[in-house]
């Protein structure tokens, strides 16, 4: 019986040890093992790395880019509540994208960037927002853009587009965005 209440309490201070709360610190940058990390990408000076004379203007649903002496409007890509799947329609834009994209000159890298809604942990949203940049990444590549010209990064929900408390407004956050960069 002595044995039984050691064990007992031995058992229920492990459960109450290891079960602590941990409080976590929410910075302005990704965790340092994080994949978006890895992409080595300040996200302070974003448009400072946008190639200005290729950026004519922003539009609601995507950006115009002068490429190869024309006006060529890239689309965003648009996710649905908690997916990184590409929709069917969404597959289109992509390749559409992709053939327009493929004109870019050398050097120039084209930079997908994952964006979410609110909903969700910082942590949560900010892994989303990289699988959604990654998808499109490899739709990118899969429609003849060469790897080493996508680079990816995830905004999480830190890069919002509409801030109103609707589905509309949130539907618009949950997308990537195709950046020209140096």
């Amino acid at each position: 019986m002595k044995k039984l209440s050691i064990y007992t309490f031995l058992v229920a201070a492990v459960l109450f040890t290891g079960c602590s709360q941990k409080e976590v610190e929410v910075g302005t940058e990704a965790p340092k093992n994080s994949e978006s990390a890895l992409n080595n990408i300040d996200n302070s000076n974003i448009q400072d790395e946008v190639i200005n004379d290729a950026m004519l203007e922003r539009a609601d649903n995507g950006y115009y880019y002068m490429i190869n002496g024309e006006k060529v409007f890239i689309e965003n890509i648009y996710f649905g509540f908690d997916k990184y799947n590409l929709t069917t329609e969404m597959k289109d834009v992509a390749k559409s994208n992709a053939s327009k994209l493929a004109g870019i000159q050398a050097g120039t890298t084209i930079k997908v960037e994952g964006n979410c809604d609110e909903w969700g942990t910082d942590e949560y949203n900010y892994a989303l927002g990289l699988k959604r940049a990654k998808v499109v990444k490899d739709a990118l590549v899969m429609d003849g853009i060469a790897s080493n010209a996508v680079s990816v990064v995830s905004f999480g929900e830190s890069n919002p587009v509409c801030t109103d408390k609707n589905k509309e407004c949130w539907s618009k956050n949950r997308r990537s965005e195709h950046k020209l960069v140096k």
